[in-house]
């Protein structure tokens, strides 16, 4: 049997960004106004195409009133 092969950490905060903001019901323009990140970055985050800054997973997780591990987790 071969365990799962795990996500990169920027697919992971992808996904989880996602979902967190979907349960919060924010949109992405709701998240760059109380994180500060430029919507064009956000989006790249979200998108998986670029890895954010240690800066920037602080302030997303302040936004969305999670711990950073949170936007890391594997579930």
């Amino acid at each position: 049997m071969n365990p799962a092969k795990p996500l990169p950490a920027a697919a992971l905060l992808a996904r989880n960004l996602k979902r967190l903001r979907d349960e919060r019901g924010l949109s992405t323009e709701d998240v760059v106004r109380l994180s500060g990140i430029a919507a064009i970055r956000l989006e790249a985050i979200e998108a998986a195409t670029t890895q954010a800054h240690l800066d920037e997973v602080g302030l997303l997780a302040l936004a969305l009133g999670v711990r950073i591990a949170t936007l890391f987790a594997a579930e």
